[in-house]
């Protein structure tokens, strides 16, 4: 039985889960550790998971009792959650915890009720990487819990309508995040139809990649104005993910243009640039150097992919850093700061 529910409707992956960590849960049930680290970037597909765990329970006439805290975990709430756990039950109780949004006395004050939960409590917490408490990590058992890319291909054909090709690019830019794709898919694709092979991507998104492509015609006031626009029109944490994860794959096949073995795997200039040869051909490329400064700005990124974070923080400047930062990163292509290296 679910007690509490995160607000959020999703359609198209609402049957997806990991099928190996629930047979897992089946063969071990009654020794299964009461602590579980849930590794993968996908909320949904762990939250999906443990829900077919609490049914499968309930099919064997077994009383379940569970709670997620996926997002606006207030101190209230972790009273809540302490009482509700604590409170003696027959029934099995499980909690399914983001790690993510929790700050650091959240985590305290849930610290040892984790560690050493109570014989009826079965604790799964999320984590979209592997930083984590070394005194949780000892206790607990660990999953990678990814969703396949074939089945996330396959519903957004049967659902969507996409071609395969747009499918697998939409999968693999996403990092295979389920509800990235599904916001993703709500915002910026045109579902009223048959997609086409191209992808149809908003305007705006289209229009800053082709300014990133065409830098010599623009001066550096033009993504001042363009930061601002993006800071006015899409200030939510989702779009921001998303906005990081397409300009990791523009660098990414930037990077790999330059080997020709590699063709096949420039996923975003095939989606969305059929002409990207005639942006790249004047590129000129030191392979450290390029790395160092994409691999510095996305390690700078990396601490706004936790949405309390971003909340936080000024959003002009945010989205300044991010277009100027790439800015930089690009103009010295066409000033021949970089050079081939072989």
């Amino acid at each position: 039985m679910l007690l509490k529910e995160n607000n959020k409707n999703y359609t198209i992956f609402e049957n997806l889960y990991d099928k190996e960590l629930f047979n897992y849960f089946i063969d071990n049930f009654l020794n299964f550790n009461r602590t579980v680290v849930l590794f993968g970037n996908s909320l949904l597909y762990k939250i999906n998971t443990i829900k077919k765990i609490d049914n499968y329970l309930n099919s064997l006439n077994i009383n379940t009792e569970m709670i997620i805290l996926d997002n606006n975990v207030s101190i209230d709430r972790i009273r809540y959650l302490l009482n509700f756990v604590n409170l003696r039950s027959q029934d099995i109780k499980i909690v399914f915890i983001d790690l993510d949004v929790l700050n650091i006395y959240s985590l305290n004050a849930l610290l040892k009720t984790i560690e050493e939960p109570p014989t009826n409590v079965l604790f799964f917490l999320s984590k979209s990487n592997y930083f984590i408490l070394p005194t949780i990590l000892s206790r607990a058992s660990k999953f990678n819990v990814i969703p396949k890319t074939e089945e996330i291909v396959s519903l957004l054909i049967k659902k969507i309508n996409l071609s395969l090709s747009l499918a697998e690019f939409v999968s693999f830019g996403l990092n295979n995040s389920l509800e990235d794709i599904e916001y993703f898919i709500s915002n910026f694709i045109n579902t009223s139809k048959k997609v086409k092979n191209i992808l149809e991507i908003n305007e705006d998104f289209y229009n800053l990649f082709l300014m990133f492509l065409n830098l010599k015609e623009y001066n550096i006031n033009t993504f001042i104005d363009i930061s601002e626009l993006f800071y006015k029109k899409y200030e939510s944490f989702y779009t921001f993910k998303i906005i990081v994860k397409f300009i990791s794959l523009f660098f990414r096949d930037i990077f790999i243009s330059f080997y020709n073995d590699y063709f096949n795997q420039k996923i975003f200039f095939k989606m969305v640039y059929k002409d990207w040869e005639n942006y790249i051909l004047n590129f000129k490329l030191d392979n450290t150097s390029f790395l160092i400064k994409v691999s510095d700005f996305f390690n700078k990124l990396s601490i706004f992919n936790n949405k309390q974070n971003y909340q936080k923080f000024n959003k002009r400047i945010l989205y300044s850093f991010l277009i100027l930062s790439i800015y930089e990163i690009l103009k010295d292509f066409y000033y021949g700061n970089y050079k081939y290296n072989y």
